[in-house]
């Protein structure tokens, strides 16, 4: 039985498939049994078995496809005839047929309706996206023809199907009315109205302010409706969104000519306040909405403001002034609102950001107009305009772009007027400039110093002190200070002179200011903080725990309220920026307005001068232990420039230079123990540059070797001095010691080289003699230390030269040979005398190396007898003393190696 069933139901399945796929070709071809009436009546048919089916069935489910089915297969077998016969007509019979298959389905009980009214939505949906498809191409077809904009525009066109899409979106929307529930009814007679107002153009040939009109009349009037009437939150967003859409195709289309472009402003400006205005809105949603359509209206006034001046025939720069006084003008109403109505400040606030932001896009500012003035000026009307509530807002996000665009715009001028504020980079010493500054130097100037207003506000605001305005104003006043100047015009050198006091005056503000870092809360003594909940008040009451904040909407820029009295809690010291922002504005102001003074000798010499004043109160005032030893050590650098330039700049030769830089070495070379209070290391990191000067000073003198002798001499006598200071340790004396004895030797050295002496001992003699008296003075301080390494290196540098020279030289140099043999004699009886071993040795050797030297030169003087004679009797003598001469070599080889 159920194998039959199933075998029944295929069989069925297979021969509706086969009717279906025969009765769609008469559909396709428009006509059957030669009749168009009859195109569609074989799919209907079809559908028809299909239900018979489904009830033979008893399938609930089933028998509602079918019925649902069969609803499209009427709508299509009524619609085919008519695209056939009368194809003009075609909207009209879709718009017909939705609305009596709507009305027939309506009419249905209950329990057989569910079917059918999916099928006659499906049909009503098709003929809606018809409706609205054909709308919006009419609409956007509305709006290219009115763009260009203020070229005018031609009248619609002509269609001969035009007037029945309103009936069709009329029907469409009577037919939703009877399909859909209830609470579904008010969106769509909302939607009907908009499809239906923006198909009205269609009907004949319209005109564009024809257009325009409907839009705004319907536009006007369903977004209060939407707005203060509607209460379900589809309702509103519905209602907006069709009332925003007319208004916003309405301006589009509006552009064609200035006039209707006002009126539509207008119309935008009127709805808006009526919306905002009159009443608190019945939803949160549709508080939102009416925040919205404020904001829009807002924005209208600088529009129509420029619009105004341009349907006038005013210039641009004009319209774009007026166009901005309109927007800075907002600030009127949100000062108000924020009084009367504080639930729609945000949304005032977004309307004034967004409108300055608008007017002072850079492709809006013409070209005859500053872009950084403007970017000032809005960014000032911002600062006025915040209220310290949320961290990020719309106010503050368009203030930092537009400060942004505004530094952007004014980078230009203000780095010529640092670097090349006469036309060009600055020469070293090519006389003074004769150029022009940079363009527009007044209007940036001028943009510039509305920026350090606006940041000193923002300082005295946030952090509560007059350090605070004072550290937001600095840089944008230091920068704006030369480009007024320039604007003047100002001559040289008045210009990089005062970029060069600026950065003097901000370096020793950074450096007499405290530590810098993250400063302590400041608290303000005008705010009163509010007792905890639950703790006892100082009157003996508890205080109750505070009421939770109702949950609601919050309007755009809404945050955490501000405490009590304006203050913000935790603000940070005006001492704690002053550090971070005054040293690179001084460090980069200092470097600009020395480069601008290099034009000219005199400049080049003031300009230094006054960087060794900064610097040495820098060093000898700074708060801090860096700060000072870098203000001493930059001090004595821009001495040494000093000093060197001044030579220079008189004509002197380079050599001269080499004793001025040298006086600098020595003056800081004696003065540094003066400033031992402030730490070893200053005085440390002060002697090291001391001896790095005296080096720069020597290499000045290359090619002049007197002059060289000279700067030598007199370092090595500051040197000396400075061993002679009290309260230093025994290393520190021995290293100036060395310095002032290594210099005072070069110094011999460089002079017995101008005076062309050849004479070795000359130059070997005087380092020999100073290694030695180092060396003595080692042992009576140093115990332990042998005689090799405290006199080992003067004796061989006293000793091996000229005996390499008696040994090597090919001339006899009788006198060197003696005077040689007397002073390594003279060694050894030293030596044996005090038991030391190195001049034992090394006297010794010398001696024993100049005398077989002796006896080779006189090897050919002499018979050979004499030769012979003198061997034997020695070899006579050593064998009959062998044994005693063999105990003293074994005793002097034991007091030599008892030697120190």
């Amino acid at each position: 039985m159920l194998a039959g069933r199933v075998l029944g139901w295929l069989g069925f399945g297979a021969a509706s498939t086969v009717a279906a796929s025969c009765a769609l070709v008469p559909l396709a071809l428009g006509r059957a049994g030669g009749q168009p009436l009859l195109a569609g009546l074989p799919l209907l048919l079809v559908g028809l078995v299909l239900a018979g089916a489904a009830r033979v069935s008893g399938v609930r489910v089933f028998r509602q496809l079918t019925a649902g089915l069969l609803v499209p297969l009427l709508a299509t077998a009524a619609l085919r005839p008519v695209a056939e016969l009368r194809a003009g007509f075609l909207l009209l019979a879709a718009g017909l047929v939705t609305a009596g298959l709507a009305g027939a389905v309506r009419l249905l009980p209950q329990r057989h309706r569910t079917g059918p009214r999916v099928g006659a939505l499906l049909v009503a949906a098709g003929s809606a996206q018809v409706a609205v498809l054909a709308t919006g191409a009419l609409a956007v077809l509305a709006v290219g023809r009115s763009l260009p904009a203020w070229q005018g525009a031609d009248a619609g066109p002509d269609l001969a199907w035009g007037w029945q899409l309103p009936f069709v979106a009329l029907l469409t929307t009577g037919a939703g009315l009877l399909l859909l529930p209830r609470a579904a009814r008010p969106v769509t007679v909302l939607l009907g109205v908009v499809v239906t107002a923006a198909a009205l153009p269609a009907v004949t040939v319209t005109p564009w302010p024809a257009t325009l009109a409907v839009d705004l009349v319907v536009g006007a009037a369903l977004l209060p409706l939407a707005v203060l009437r509607c209460r379900r939150t589809s309702t509103v967003l519905v209602g907006a969104s069709g009332a925003a859409v007319l208004l916003g195709h309405g301006l589009l289309v509006a552009a064609a000519d200035p006039v209707g472009m006002l009126a539509a402003l207008g119309v935008v400006l009127l709805v808006g306040l009526a919306v905002a205005l009159p009443a608190r809105p019945a939803n949160a949603v549709a508080g939102r909405v009416a925040g919205v359509a404020l904001s829009v209206a807002l924005l209208t006034a600088p529009a129509g403001t420029a619009v105004a001046l341009r349907a006038a025939g005013s210039p641009a720069w004009w319209q774009l002034r007026a166009g901005f006084a309109a927007a800075a003008l907002l600030l009127v109403p949100l000062l108000v609102l924020r009084r009367r109505r504080p639930d729609l400040d945000g949304y005032a606030g977004t309307a004034l950001a967004v409108a300055l932001a608008a007017v002072v896009t850079p492709t809006v500012v013409p070209g005859g107009e500053s872009l950084a003035l403007y970017a000032a000026l809005a960014v000032g009307v911002l600062v006025l305009a915040d209220r310290r509530t949320a961290a990020v807002t719309p106010s503050r996000v368009a203030g930092v772009g537009l400060a942004g665009l505004a530094l952007v715009a004014a980078a230009a001028v203000t780095l010529a007027a640092l670097v090349a504020p006469y036309g060009g980079p600055v020469r070293p010493w090519s006389g003074v400039p004769t150029g022009d500054g940079p363009a527009g130097a007044l209007v940036v100037g001028v943009a510039l110093l509305v920026l350090a207003l606006t940041a000193a506000l923002l300082g005295h605001r946030h952090i509560g002190r007059r350090s605070g305005a004072a550290v937001g104003a600095l840089p944008f006043g230091a920068a704006a200070l030369p480009v007024l100047l320039l604007a003047g015009p100002a001559p040289w050198p008045v210009v990089p002179a005062v970029v060069l006091l600026i950065g003097s005056a901000a370096l020793l503000t950074a450096a007499l200011a405290g530590s810098g870092g993250t400063g302590p809360a400041v608290i303000d003594p005008r705010v009163t903080a509010p007792p905890v909940a639950g703790h006892t008040a100082p009157g003996g009451h508890t205080v109750p725990a505070a009421p939770a904040a109702p949950s609601g909407p919050a309007a755009p820029g809404a945050g955490a309220a501000p405490v009590a009295g304006g203050a913000m809690p935790g603000r940070t010291g005006g001492g704690a920026l002053l550090v971070p922002v005054t040293t690179p504005i001084g460090l980069l102001w200092t470097v600009f307005g020395l480069v601008g003074l290099l034009a000219t000798r005199a400049g080049t010499l003031a300009g230094l001068a006054l960087l060794v004043i900064v610097t040495a109160v820098i060093g000898t005032v700074g708060r801090r232990p860096g700060v000072r030893l870098l203000g001493c050590l930059t001090t004595v650098a821009a001495a040494t420039c000093f000093a060197l330039t001044a030579p220079l700049a008189a004509g002197l030769p380079t050599r001269t230079a080499g004793f001025p830089v040298l006086v600098v070495a020595v003056a800081v070379l004696l003065g540094a123990p003066l400033l031992a209070r402030r730490g070893s290391l200053t005085v440390r990191a002060l002697e090291a540059a001391a001896q790095a000067v005296a080096v720069l000073a020597l290499l000045l003198t290359v090619g002049a070797i007197r002059h060289a002798a000279v700067i030598c001499v007199l370092w090595g006598a500051a040197a000396a001095l400075r061993v002679l200071y009290p309260g230093q340790s025994a290393g520190r004396r021995w290293a100036f010691g060395a310095v002032a004895g290594g210099s005072e030797l070069l110094g011999a050295w460089l002079l017995l080289i101008s005076g062309e002496v050849v004479l070795l001992e000359a130059y070997t003699l005087p380092a020999a003699g100073l290694t030695l008296v180092a060396g003595l003075l080692a042992l009576r301080t140093r115990p332990g230390l042998t005689s090799w390494l405290a006199l080992g290196p003067g004796l061989a540098a006293g000793l091996l030269p000229s005996l390499v020279s008696v040994l090597v030289a090919p001339d006899p140099q009788p006198w060197r040979r003696l005077l040689l043999g007397g002073a390594a004699l003279g060694v050894v009886l030293v030596g044996a005398v005090r038991r030391w071993q190195a001049p034992v040795v090394l006297g010794g050797g010398s001696l024993v190396l100049l005398a077989l030297h002796e006896l080779v030169r006189g090897w050919d003087l002499l018979p050979r007898w004499i030769y012979l004679a003198v061997g034997g009797l020695t070899l006579i003598t050593l064998a009959a003393t062998y044994e005693r001469r063999r105990r003293d070599v074994t005793r002097l080889r034991a007091a030599v190696g008892r030697m120190g």
